[in-house]
């Protein structure tokens, strides 16, 4: 089997690395399990499957779900929320408007950024 590479966010990564050694499973096929189990839940086209989509949109009512279909839900919602904020940059716009930000840097420390680049390392 042919196989392409890709970047993987480190959140799901590192809980890759933990489950993986659970299940038996290298990271690899650990990611590739999630992937496959994720590919059959967007092409089911069950009415419990819509169900739980259009509450995870804001479409439908979680008190209508089961426990189970909470659960799922809850899970599509977190993954969309987890996505977005991993997406989200802030602090370019934050600076250009006279603000300071503060970020993490390649070793973890917290560092201040000032508006006009000057970087204080604060932890």
């Amino acid at each position: 089997m042919s196989t392409t590479p890709t970047r993987i966010v480190d959140d799901v990564a590192k809980v890759a690395a933990s489950v993986a050694h659970e299940e038996s499973r290298t990271v690899t096929e650990q990611i590739n399990h999630w992937a496959r189990l994720g590919m059959q839940v967007e092409r089911s086209s069950s009415l419990v499957t819509r169900r739980v989509r259009a509450a995870a949109a804001g479409a439908g009512q979680f008190a209508d779900l089961t426990p189970d279909e909470r659960l799922a839900a809850h899970a599509l919602v977190d993954a969309d929320i987890a996505a977005r904020a991993a997406s989200q940059r802030f602090g370019r716009d934050l600076r250009a408007a006279g603000q300071a930000t503060v970020s993490l840097d390649d070793e973890g420390r917290v560092v201040e950024i000032a508006a006009d680049g000057t970087r204080t390392v604060l932890c």
